[in-house]
């Protein structure tokens, strides 16, 4: 799927001759132009809808047993905030338990929660204030098999998710329940549930199955990106794709004619949300009211600021 070849402007420009030649990005921030134009894409690209150009297939195996890193070096204490050296690298938001210390013994058995993590090192936050730096040797282990670290920095939300049952013959795929939280379950078998549980602000989510895995189950993540960060008018409208024009189109000008007190608002947002729910596929009825409710109260937020002004001019 080729990439969207329409700019920003190129759509403006369209946008400025049905409307008396009005400039809709004005002064240096070039608004309200911009904002416009993240709010269209924004719109389109969350839920509820979902689409098959902009999607990625995310992968991760099940580890049945926790795993251990060697702590050597350092270890320090500032304002509450621990650090530890140790081999191996753990995920943002992994709950990690230290052993075998002796130097500082008060740490072993204490659950950490991973704040930043890197080849080297992790920090997190525990109920001392100071300590060390002090040479230091044990194990760092990690308390939950539940959590799993992938890199994906485009991330927006789960569209459906499914697990391997490797204990079957022959193996049989299984469809995950999707669910936003999830707790800690001491039970060990295969997972029914999964959910993204934190972002470390790098681009790395860490997902939680649940209950606890009992085996290494392969687990296949079909993903829905977010939308890009509009910042300059010389960006396409990526990733939408060319054939989605006359959706985006209708919704940019609709905001531009919103803003501008321009009664022919309406004309526009019909065809804009008229066109995106006819190419969305597979809604419910539920989410086709949520979109337009959600949509109304934005797009009437944005009328009724313009209508207000129109009042006071004439007062």
């Amino acid at each position: 799927m080729a990439l969207s070849t329409v700019t920003i402007s190129s759509t403006m420009e369209w946008a400025k001759k049905l409307s008396f030649n009005r400039n809709s990005a004005i002064g240096n921030n070039l608004e309200p132009a911009l904002t416009s134009a993240n709010m269209v894409i924004q719109t389109i690209l969350g839920p509820p809808f979902e689409w098959w150009w902009n999607t990625q297939e995310l992968a991760v195996t099940t580890s049945p047993t926790a795993y251990s890193a060697t702590i050597s070096g350092d270890i320090s204490i500032t304002d509450g905030v621990v650090t530890i050296p140790c081999t191996n690298t753990f995920g943002v938001g992994n709950l990690v338990i230290p052993s075998g210390l002796t130097g500082a013994s008060f740490l072993n058995g204490v659950l950490i929660i991973v704040e930043t993590a890197s080849g080297s090192q992790i920090t997190g936050q525990v109920n001392f204030e100071n300590y060390g730096p002090t040479a230091d040797a044990g194990t760092l282990t990690n308390a939950t098999t539940q959590d799993y670290t992938i890199s994906a920095p485009a991330f927006s939300h789960i569209e459906h998710a499914s697990v391997l049952d490797i204990t079957k013959t022959p193996p049989n795929w299984i469809e995950l329940k999707v669910q936003n939280n999830l707790a800690l379950d001491s039970r060990t078998t295969r997972p029914s549930f999964i959910g993204p549980e934190v972002e470390d602000g790098n681009g790395n989510v860490t997902f939680r199955v649940m209950p606890s895995p009992n085996a290494a189950y392969p687990i296949a993540i079909h993903v829905q990106l977010a939308a890009p960060n509009i910042t300059s008018v010389n960006q396409t409208w990526s990733p939408m794709p060319d054939f989605m024009r006359y959706i985006y189109s209708w919704g940019f000008l609709a905001l531009i004619w919103a803003f501008s007190d321009d009664a022919r608002f309406q004309i526009a947002n019909s065809k804009f949300t008229a066109g995106l729910l006819a190419r969305a596929e597979g809604l419910t009825e539920e989410e086709r009211n949520i979109f337009m409710n959600n949509w109304t109260m934005m797009t009437n937020q944005a009328t009724g600021k313009t209508q207000q002004g129109a009042q006071a001019r004439q007062t």
